[in-house]
């Protein structure tokens, strides 16, 4: 005691004053964000206050504490690079029976007014079929699914899209419902969701083609019309339809290796993105903040806007990883939300 205030001996000061609760809360604050702060880490703040020749119990739990409730601190964080759920895989049991829808565009306007394109692709063969769009409707992507999809291929047990609005309506869930058509969404920005479509070349099937995985052979390209290959001079029509019932016969082999492959491939891909994972979930009623850079909030409000938005309250959890949002209204915000994208609030 010196005349009636505490203080503590000390290694790197003479002696620290004790601190009660009030007296450390307005230090920690000061030194935070006062004149002479810029909103340091827990670890610098405890360490600033001490170097001020202050002392309390458990005061870096304190400064974690303050920091982690800090508002700016909070909406300015850095982005979270390092994954929050483990990847998991959609592989299609056989070839047509799961496909994966995407828009792309709008491109420079071509013949007709078309500016953008709609894109499937098959997850077992990787076979992709494209349309050109002039507009962006409900009724253009049926259209595409039928004649495309159905009518070439056959119904589909799944489809797999994103949460653009021509897919996620009811006139496009009632045509997938009219032909038993199982239709799952994506979480928003969260193209891993669907892969397959937005990186289709990602996955090479060790020397099977999508031709040969989908029709049992291979095309003749117009190169082998240019300059006649050797199955394009010696072309025998009695034995090439032998070959051709041969490799049809071979077919379900074929496919069953490079499924097996597929699978191998995967499980590998995962096992590496897995280990950076760092498990980050949340249940209902829990506080969230959103990047902002996905709401177009950085746009608005120039680079020096905040890193994240909100907050949030989680109104529902529908599978692990993605979250339905709504605001301090109770207003639910469009679409699913990944995990990837959020991070919980300290009020």
């Amino acid at each position: 005691l010196v005349d009636g205030v505490l203080y503590k001996r000390s290694f790197s000061l003479p002696l620290l004053r004790c601190l009660n609760p009030y007296e450390a809360e307005y230090a920690l604050r000061e030194v935070h964000e006062g004149v002479c702060g810029s909103h340091v880490g827990a670890r610098t703040l405890a360490h600033k206050v001490l170097r001020q020749g202050y002392y309390w119990p458990n005061m870096y739990k304190d400064a974690t504490y303050f920091v982690q409730k800090c508002p700016k601190c909070q909406f300015f964080a850095h982005l979270t690079h390092q994954p929050a759920a483990e990847l998991t895989n959609l592989v299609a049991p056989w070839p047509f029976a799961q496909w994966g829808l995407d828009l792309l565009g709008p491109f420079v306007k071509g013949v007709g007014g078309v500016t953008h394109l709609i894109v499937g692709v098959d997850y077992f063969t990787k076979w992709v079929e494209a349309w050109p769009l002039s507009s962006l409707t409900s009724k253009k992507v049926e259209d595409f699914v039928f004649s495309s999809i159905i009518c070439r291929y056959g119904i589909p047990n799944q489809i797999v899209a994103d949460n653009g609005t021509q897919f996620n309506c009811s006139s496009f869930r009632d045509f997938c419902s009219s032909y038993g058509i199982k239709l799952q969404f994506t979480s928003v920005y969260h193209p891993e969701s669907n892969g397959m479509v937005e990186s289709v070349n990602k996955c090479i099937l060790e020397g099977e083609t999508p031709y040969h995985l989908a029709f049992g052979t291979e095309a003749v390209i117009p190169v082998e019309l240019g300059v006649p290959s050797f199955r394009v001079t010696h072309f025998d029509e009695a034995r090439n339809g032998q070959l051709l019932r041969e490799n049809l016969d071979l077919l379900a082999e074929v496919r069953e290796e490079a499924r097996l492959r597929t699978l191998v491939y995967k499980q590998k891909l995962a096992n590496f993105y897995n280990k950076r994972v760092r498990p980050r979930t949340f249940k209902a009623r829990d506080l969230v903040l959103r990047k902002a850079d996905l709401t177009g909030f950085e746009t608005r409000f120039g680079k020096l806007a905040p890193n994240w938005e909100g907050p949030y309250t989680v109104a529902e959890v529908p599978h692990p990883g993605a979250y339905i949002l709504q605001d301090a209204e109770g207003k639910r915000v469009p679409r699913v939300w990944n995990v990837n994208n959020l991070k919980k609030f300290y009020p």
